[in-house]
């Protein structure tokens, strides 16, 4: 059964924190951050909050960024499946790339995770660009843009294909025939496309609770364009209300034409949060936090985001943005890249600011300040249509996630906003799909 309309709340399990520096506080244990124990930590505190899904973003690559700060080593779909037996009711979604994946072992895998956890599986679909990633996998650049969102199309067929390729009806186990499975119930697809050649049917238990949720996280237009057409929800990066409303429009009317009830595709931006009992309180936790990423650090990072030398910055002076390559001659991460220019040169912000901005948030809409602020900021978001739920990232984990259990959530169900217990135990039904 599906639940009534909410908003839908995922929790994004970035070690430590999404600032990147609470590891060098002294009372934290920094080693612990990189744990299947943190991971579980996390999660157990999420399906307190009843959370509908605990997301974890992965690359195939060690990125710069993750050698200043923990970052998620350990392979999201086992993670997951170990989180899967220490909770009941929390969606799983794993993010997992077309780009240097297969499509009959991905299908496999997240069929055997929606298995195990009941039909909490999601998968957060991206496509990965940049030549160091190539690299991981016997190639020496990565594709051009346009190719990469090619193959995600036919991967997304195939895997589909294959998840369709049991009826749940399969398993019989008919004891007085012999006849542990019933062969009508089950299909080769035979697909023979431009990227993939691909038999099946899929060897894995058949989906008892329909296929795993469907994620797309590109912000570029063809990232929107396949997520619209494909996906049961779009994440993405929006710095105020306005545009992602504006997104959210274009999003129902690309599915609408592709023949799609629009309201089958949910809209979740990110959603950064730093939490204290004040306003002036969390601005100080802010820079608290911010204060423990070391200079070069924050250069090293702005340098990537911006697509320069790290020689070319100095903090506390202008952005030499006459080095700044348009989008056209990046090759990742577009969307959120030009989310984060716009704001930056908006505000006028020097080196210093856009490092912080970028520690913080990196072009997510950021609320600072007290818990009644925080669910404004939901309530308004979500009742003026801008979006249909968040991807909310704390500052510092697990000590702000806990502080927004306890005081955002109890606002968010007194207001109507948010359901006080769980009422379905598959992510589909957490979704309302």
């Amino acid at each position: 059964m599906n639940e009534p309309r909410h908003v839908i709340l995922n929790a994004n399990l970035i070690p430590g924190g999404t600032i990147g520096s609470p590891w060098r506080r002294t009372e934290s244990p920094a080693g612990h951050f990189v744990t299947i124990e943190h991971y579980l930590e996390v999660a157990r505190i999420a399906e307190r909050g009843r959370f509908d899904a605990l997301f974890l973003a992965d690359s195939p690559d060690l990125q710069t960024k993750e050698w200043n700060a923990p970052s998620r080593l350990l392979d999201p779909i086992v993670a997951q499946s170990v989180i899967s037996a220490a909770t009941e009711n929390i969606g799983l979604i794993v993010t997992a790339t077309t780009s240097y994946n297969d499509p009959y072992n991905l299908a496999r895998q997240f069929a055997s995770l929606a298995a195990v956890s009941g039909g909490r599986a999601g998968w957060n679909l991206v496509v990965t660009g940049g030549d160091a990633a190539a690299r991981n996998h016997s190639f020496e650049q990565a594709l051009p843009k346009a190719d990469r969102y090619e193959r995600a199309a036919e991967f997304i067929d195939v895997v589909t294909a294959l998840w369709d390729s049991w009826s749940p009806s399969s398993v019989i186990a008919d004891r007085a025939t012999g006849h542990y499975l019933d062969a009508r119930g089950i299909h080769p697809i035979n697909h023979d496309g431009k990227h993939f050649r691909v038999a099946g049917p899929l060897k894995a238990p058949p989906l008892e609770h329909g296929r795993p949720i469907l994620i797309q996280a590109g912000a570029s237009a063809h990232g929107v364009e396949l997520g619209a057409r494909t996906s049961d929800a779009i994440y993405t990066a929006h710095v105020d209300a306005d545009s992602a409303r504006t997104r959210r429009d274009e999003v129902r009317q690309i599915a609408a034409r592709a023949g799609r009830d629009p309201d089958s595709v949910k809209l979740l931006p990110g959603l950064i949060v730093i939490l204290a009992d004040t306003e002036s309180a969390a601005r100080r936790r802010q820079d608290e936090l911010a204060d423990l990423i070391p200079d070069h650090v924050q250069i090293v990072n702005l340098a990537a985001r911006l697509g320069v030398d790290p020689d070319a910055l100095a903090l506390d002076s202008p952005i030499p943005w006459d080095l700044v390559p348009p989008e056209e001659a990046t090759d990742s991460a577009r969307g959120q890249r030009a989310v984060f220019l716009e704001f930056v040169r908006r505000r006028g912000l020097d080196t210093r600011g856009a490092a912080r901005l970028l520690a913080s948030g990196s072009g997510h809409a950021t609320v600072v300040g007290a818990p009644e602020q925080v669910a404004d900021t939901i309530e308004t978001w979500f009742r003026s249509g801008a979006c249909d739920g968040f991807n909310v990232m704390v500052d510092e984990l697990p000590a702000g996630l806990d502080t927004f259990v306890d005081t955002v959530m109890p606002i968010l169900v007194r207001r109507g906003l948010f359901r006080a217990e769980y009422t379905a135990s598959t992510l589909r039904g957490h979704y309302g799909l």
